[in-house]
């Protein structure tokens, strides 16, 4: 059940890098699917701690694949890629720990309520019980979704099912969050509302490496 008081922050759960670290790093990143299809073409990319990173382009560009391949969602034709300095196609499993997925797709589970996507989210991330319930908590606050806490995730508009996607990206602390297209379909309040947040967090020193289309969303964040 979410908590009454008013939640505090919650420590992150993984250590924070030095500001000066590059967190994101590629190596002749490339990617063909089958058909000879040429997604991503020898990508050399570097990220560093606390930096906002837009990969613009229009559909079809690569973007979604390049994300993918970071993500370890893809598997890259050839060439390398680091998230915190873990190889992502070497240690798979463990390079997920240190990331945070936002998807185009909901994937938020319909199961569950708002409060209960994000704590079991942090459970499956191996924090306590006690440290789980205060991260929801917190995060509901800060996304300004407390009052939706008991709902089912059935009842949030799209603006609100994406700002709880960032808030269970982000719960167990992960030292990079990837957003891909983060506000398509989102109507221009619900945009707004989820660029306030996103400065938000890199205020805080959160590295953020996000998708987009929008010329307009390049510039404002």
């Amino acid at each position: 059940m979410p908590q009454s008081a008013a939640p505090a922050r919650p420590s992150p759960a993984g250590a924070p890098a030095p500001t000066d670290q590059v967190v994101i790093a590629t190596e002749a990143l490339t990617k063909v699917y089958p058909g000879n299809i040429l997604a991503v073409d020898h990508l050399d990319l570097s990220v560093d701690q606390g930096e906002i990173f837009g990969l613009l382009g229009p559909n079809g560009a690569g973007k979604t694949t390049t994300e993918g391949m970071l993500t370890t969602r893809v598997l890259p034709t050839e060439g390398r890629a680091f998230v915190g300095g873990i190889d992502v196609v070497a240690e798979p499993a463990r390079a997920k720990r240190v990331i945070g997925v936002v998807p185009q797709t909901n994937t938020l589970d319909r199961a569950l309520s708002v409060w209960e996507n994000l704590y079991f989210h942090g459970r499956y991330f191996g924090m306590g019980a006690k440290e789980a319930r205060a991260a929801a908590d917190y995060r509901l606050e800060q996304f300004r979704l407390a009052d939706r806490a008991s709902s089912p995730v059935t009842a949030l508009s799209g603006g609100m099912a994406q700002r709880l996607m960032v808030a269970r990206a982000i719960l167990h602390g992960p030292a990079i969050l990837f957003l891909d297209e983060p506000t398509a379909g989102l109507d221009p309040q619900s945009r707004l509302a989820l660029w306030e947040i996103l400065r938000q967090l890199h205020t805080e020193g959160q590295t953020i490496l996000l998708t987009t289309h929008y010329m307009e969303e390049a510039d404002q964040l």
